[in-house]
């Protein structure tokens, strides 16, 4: 099977993806209108959309956007909560030729500045309350000329110099006569955000062939058919509700269930209402859902799968037991998408499983040499296919270059394979944390702290968490004759950075252990643990949330 991206003459630039329409993410969706317009295709609590209503308003949000200025190839930033008008925006950029940059509702400060600023965000959908966070920032990015505003509460403050357009007011603005632009299948569809585990975050490039390949294999090795309900209560601004749930329902014809948000007690309600028959979870959700009271109505609902990563024996098992919810773990990374899969037939408990079709992955050593079986190094990857991985971090092709090494990915995690081929994970080599779903840099979290007065160094490691991810701890070395307070530590996180990232746990040194060339020997931090760090939760303090 070959890809050819090549334009003109009438050509789709597609070879052998007949499924995939002309391998854009607008042209799936206009197929998919075309063989079933009657079908739900996106649901959310009371309201309903088919496929066809979905593709017409995806036409008109994508001609509103250009005549907001989004040109192809320009950045539309999206900064909102789940719900329809999310779904309406990313299809709708990229049936413009437009490029959706996905926007962490938790971000304020400079990592809502970085987000804006970094992509060069043109136009921006938000609401009246998130809005508020880019008029707090002491420099709006010049790029951005226009907010589409999604309630019409103009009261709001709103940042200068840039013009405010309601939801309605967009609809409105696109003239039905114009033709929308042209979009091939290596165009780029989304810059997605990292968490930027050793620096700041980098924006990955995805071409609009990429998501649709993983959509494709996720229905494949889930075995979706189009008459299922798949579910996510996960942030849309994410991968793992976008592409993992959302255009995989759209790629198999099923219909996707758009929840709010997470919660533990209303989770099994949610999909008994509307009869969900597989949904995706990050590695703390399915503790939270075994943590409930058991139940009498645990098996009562129609899911049968449940994509998780990572899902340990100690929960993937006692989690099958109670809900009777095959369990599928995989591997994949924002660069990447989906590579491994463990496969529903042939399960591995505990591994990554195997490499998806158009993938194919290894292990190396140090030397770069494949590792045998049962040997440790570093997972690295190549794709089949053309225009399936990222095409680089945006305007940075150092840091794109510096990924590549003898032809291989190299995604900085570490794992092995064992005789049959499934991998395995089993650290990460970079500096990154995970905290409910989020991936964290440590870097970034450092960079908070050493602003605050009187910290003269600090390092941020995970420690294990008893939702079986990690819990941020930091050890903070204070300048000389200057004695640290700890709430006031904790204040000044939870002021400047996103909740999800403000340090649980923190301990005071009087000096970090440092390399001869002055790197912290976090292994060193990481072998003392949490003994005598000072713990928020316990002192009764939780970060702030912003919605």
């Amino acid at each position: 099977m070959t890809v050819s991206t090549a334009r003109g003459n009438g050509a789709t630039g597609l070879e052998g993806f007949s499924d995939l329409a002309d391998g854009t993410v607008g042209g799936l969706l206009a197929a998919r209108a075309a063989l079933h317009p009657d079908k739900p295709a996106l649901v959310f609590e009371d309201s309903e959309l088919t496929y066809g209503a979905l593709d017409a308003a995806v036409t008109d949000v994508a001609r509103g956007l250009v005549s907001a200025g989004a040109a192809p190839g320009g950045s539309v930033g999206i900064f909102l909560p789940n719900r329809p008008e999310y779904v309406l925006a990313w299809l709708g950029a990229a049936r413009a030729g437009a490029v959706e940059v996905p926007i962490n509702i938790a971000y304020k400060g400079s990592f809502l500045d970085h987000a804006l600023r970094s992509t060069g965000v043109r136009v921006l959908v938000t609401d009246a309350a998130l809005l508020e966070l880019v008029a707090d920032l002491p420099d709006v990015p010049h790029t951005l000329e226009t907010v589409v505003l999604l309630d019409g509460d103009r009261r709001r403050r709103t940042p200068p110099g840039v013009t405010v357009r309601t939801w309605n007011e967009l609809l409105a603005a696109g003239d039905p006569a114009a033709e929308l632009p042209r979009v091939a299948p290596r165009d780029p569809v989304a810059i997605m955000l990292t968490s930027g585990t050793t620096g700041r975050s980098k924006g990955v490039v995805h071409p609009h062939l990429m998501p649709l390949v993983a959509a494709r294999e996720c229905a494949a090795q889930l075995a979706t058919t189009a008459d299922e309900r798949l579910y996510t209560c996960l942030p849309l601004f994410h991968g793992a509700a976008q592409i993992n749930i959302s255009l995989h329902a759209f790629y198999a014809g099923a219909t996707v269930v758009l929840g709010r948000r997470f919660s533990a007690s209303r989770f099994w309600d949610e999909l008994r209402t509307h009869r969900v028959t597989q949904f995706n979870a990050l590695g703390s959700v399915l503790p939270m859902l075994l943590a409930q009271p058991p139940s009498d109505r645990d098996r009562d609902h129609r899911a049968t799968k449940v994509f998780a990563a990572p899902a340990p024996p100690q929960v993937l098992h006692p989690f099958e037991e109670r809900f009777g919810v095959h369990v599928v773990e995989g591997y994949g990374l924002t660069e990447i998408k989906n590579v491994l899969y463990n496969p529903l037939d042939a399960r591995k408990a505990g591994s990554l499983g195997l490499p998806t079709e158009s993938s194919v992955l290894e292990i190396h050593d140090e030397s770069g040499q494949r590792a045998a079986p049962g040997r440790a190094g570093e997972i690295v990857y190549r794709p089949r296919l053309p225009d399936i991985m990222f095409s680089g971090y945006h305007r940075d092709p150092e840091a794109t270059l510096a990924t590549m090494k003898d032809l291989w990915w190299h995604t900085g995690d570490l794992g092995y394979t064992d005789q049959d081929g499934y991998f395995y994970f089993i650290d990460r080599k970079k500096d990154a944390l995970r905290r409910r779903g989020e991936n964290i840099s440590s870097h970034e979290i450092e960079s908070v702290l050493l602003a605050c007065p009187g910290v003269m160094a600090a390092a941020a490691i995970g420690t294990p968490s008893e939702l079986g991810e990690d819990e941020v701890l930091v050890v903070v070395q204070p300048e000389p004759g200057h004695e640290l307070d700890f709430p006031t530590l904790f204040a000044h996180c939870d002021h400047s950075m996103p909740h999800f990232m403000v340090p649980r746990y923190y301990r005071v040194v009087d000096r970090l252990p440092i390399t001869p060339n002055g790197k912290v020997r976090k292994h060193r931090l990481r072998d003392q643990g949490r003994v005598g760090a000072w713990d928020a939760l316990a002192a009764g303090l939780a970060p702030t949330r912003h919605s």
